[in-house]
């Protein structure tokens, strides 16, 4: 099995999205490299990724209770006035496009690993919308309540218009084999803040010492979203020696292009709140 499969599954399968959008190779791998490559298909329309896309950055913004206040205030106050109050997502440009990278290997993760992972939508927490937010771009974690046991998935994403060298290097630096999950109590506030994941959040609490730190059960994974050449960038530049690190490159014509239509989109469905 090539590592890439052993540390976070087969690339998805039809009709999961990423098994429709993308075609994947899994490139031998080497003790300095363990590469994924995914670029589009013709599977999938641009109408149908731009609408899922879009579904996901809402999803990932904008509570479920946002969400109704919005569809409830729609008609009496007008969307523009009141949405704006509590709009949460960006308008920076840059900060769009790291949200939408982040966005985009979460939910690649939990496709290939197929299995059901704790996590949080930390942007529906940010306190200055058009920054980026501070901590792990990426954390997830698998807990095993038979064995009483945890994996942490923790991932760097990266979006550049054209791929460099640089910019594989600073997502291979960020994932080192030093590097430990920033967010773990973020995740754990998160969950002991209701009823329903208090027992989750009491026991994964119990984890952040005696398991993560002293045992290192952690799997990493990078992102670099960029043009159609970005696997050979990541190919010819990437270096790392954390053997539990997966690095995916993402080429698509035009990433700025993809950016700018799916929060388009998703600014539209914010606009009609009903349709959600």
């Amino acid at each position: 099995m090539p590592r890439q499969e052993d540390l976070i599954g087969a690339h998805p399968t039809p009709p999961d999205i990423f098994g429709r959008w993308l075609t994947s190779t899994d490139h031998p791998e080497t003790d300095s490299q363990c590469h994924r490559s995914l670029s589009p298909m013709a599977d999938l329309s641009e109408d149908e990724l731009i609408d899922w896309l879009a579904d996901k950055i809402i999803l990932h913004h904008y509570s479920d209770n946002k969400i109704q206040r919005l569809k409830n205030k729609y008609g009496k106050l007008g969307f523009k006035d009141y949405a704006e109050s509590i709009r949460m997502i960006p308008n920076n440009t840059d900060t769009r496009k790291g949200n939408m990278t982040e966005i985009i290997l979460c939910e690649y993760v939990l496709s290939s690993t197929n299995k059901p992972l704790i996590k949080t939508f930390r942007f529906r927490y940010s306190t200055n919308i058009d920054q980026s937010m501070k901590g792990d771009d990426v954390l997830m974690v698998d807990y095993d309540n038979e064995a009483n046991d945890i994996e942490i998935y923790l991932g760097e994403a990266k979006f550049r218009q054209t791929p460099a060298a640089k910019v594989v290097r600073e997502i291979a630096d960020a994932l080192s084999t030093d590097t430990k999950p920033l967010s773990f109590t973020f995740l754990v506030d998160r969950l002991l803040e209701s009823e329903e994941t208090a027992e989750m959040g009491n026991r994964l609490d119990e984890f952040v010492v005696e398991t993560v730190r002293k045992q290192g059960k952690i799997t990493y994974s990078g992102l670099l979203l960029s043009k159609e050449a970005c696997a050979t960038t990541v190919q010819n530049h990437l270096d790392s020696d954390n053997q539990k690190l997966v690095f995916l490159s993402l080429g698509v014509p035009d990433p700025t292009y993809l950016m700018n239509k799916v929060f388009a989109k998703a600014e539209e469905e914010l606009a009609n709140p009903e349709q959600i």
